[in-house]
């Protein structure tokens, strides 16, 4: 690919003089201003076509800065669990996540990716795992030892259904203390 757009750059053509002698050869200048022209809108075009990404979409509420300290029931705070808000009713769209900091604090995103919530009523649910590989895990082998996985949260934190944590959004910054329990 560089060769193909760049080779013309470095190699020169020549053309006879005015006077038809040889010796006056002169280098194709109007090619190489061409070439050049038409690189530079290829590179332009190459370089916007990954850029603007749509931004926000355009129904989307006005959202609200939205924070939670997540800790076991003694207070001890919980890093890197994942927090999800869940829209409770018929508009389902504006679900929202973060994930926990050492001490226990998630700062919430629309999408993961707009900072805030949008209002509404949500159920929290809350995740966190501990991976353990045994001697001899592979996870391009399909008949060898797995992963183990262990809750560190009760799991009914994690289930929509059974969560007893929930929050209403209304316009003014949350911050919220959510205690869970550990697994039994």
């Amino acid at each position: 690919m560089y060769f193909a757009l760049f080779a013309p750059l470095r190699l020169k053509k020549y053309r006879k003089g005015r006077n038809g002698n040889a010796n006056n050869l002169q280098p194709l200048l109007l090619s190489n201003i061409m070439t050049r022209i038409f690189i530079s809108i290829l590179l332009l075009v190459f370089v916007t076509a990954g850029c603007g990404g749509g931004g926000r979409p355009k129904d989307m509420p006005k959202l609200t800065p939205c924070e939670f300290v997540i800790q076991y029931e003694d207070g001890t705070p919980i890093d890197k669990a994942t927090v999800m808000m869940l829209p409770v009713g018929s508009d389902t769209r504006w679900y929202a996540n973060g994930s926990t900091d050492s001490s226990g604090v998630a700062k919430i995103a629309t999408h993961g990716i707009y900072a805030g919530v949008a209002p509404g009523e949500y159920k929290i649910t809350v995740r966190k795992q501990d991976v353990t590989y045994p001697p001899g895990y592979d996870p391009e082998k399909e008949d060898g030892p797995e992963a183990i996985f262990t809750n560190l949260i009760d799991q009914n934190f994690s289930i929509p259904d059974k969560t007893p944590l929930n929050v209403t959004v209304a316009g003014t910054p949350v911050t919220e203390t959510f205690q869970v329990k550990k697994p039994k």
